[in-house]
């Protein structure tokens, strides 16, 4: 593999950003073994492509690029999927099964039990909302929340305009506003 002068090795891209990118497929999948093999399906292509590299944009903006794209699609996929599994299941029997994820649980280290308990409760209302939120919002409001990137990062690396990504999260918060409306109380 022939790499350009200034563009980092494959073990300093993945040491630098594996972490990340693993946060990010766990924050978009919610399940840690999808995360885990979506990670590994990105920095292979990252080894594949890094001499495609042409150095427009960080590396960063590059490798978040391909890995929204991947989990992007990996997404699309799932949803077909499970779509076509819907169809062939009687509804009350995916109401009885139906359960929240419980993803990005809020991290609470010396606190009561009890408090505890409502932070994690909280955390799984406000996650299940953000999750039922179309891919289109839901990857900016990711990546800018959770993520904490910036806008200008998060439209470089889903190739959107920057008010394309400002409208994005802001229709998302207004959903999720509503989608979290009867829970106002509770959370």
């Amino acid at each position: 593999m022939q790499k350009k002068a200034d563009t980092p090795s494959f073990d300093e891209i993945y040491k630098t950003y594996g972490d990340r990118i693993l946060n990010l497929a766990y924050g978009l999948t919610a399940d840690e073994d999808v995360a885990r093999d979506l990670t590994q399906d990105i920095f292979l292509k990252v080894y594949q492509n890094l001499e495609t590299f042409e150095q427009r944009s960080h590396i960063f903006t590059w490798l978040y690029r391909i890995a929204v794209n991947h989990i992007t699609n990996h997404l699309k996929r799932e949803r077909r999927r499970r779509w076509l599994s819907i169809m062939d299941e009687r509804v009350a029997d995916l109401i009885r099964e139906e359960k929240v994820d419980p993803a990005f649980r809020e991290r609470v280290v010396s606190q009561p039990a009890e408090r505890k308990l409502e932070v994690a409760e909280r955390a799984e209302i406000v996650w299940a909302a953000v999750r039922s939120l179309p891919a289109k919002y839901r990857v900016p409001l990711v990546l800018s929340h959770y993520e904490r990137l910036s806008y200008k990062d998060i439209a470089d690396t889903m190739g959107l305009s920057l008010s394309a990504v400002e409208s994005r999260i802001h229709r998302a918060k207004k959903q999720l506003i509503k989608k979290l409306e009867p829970w106002l109380d509770h959370i």
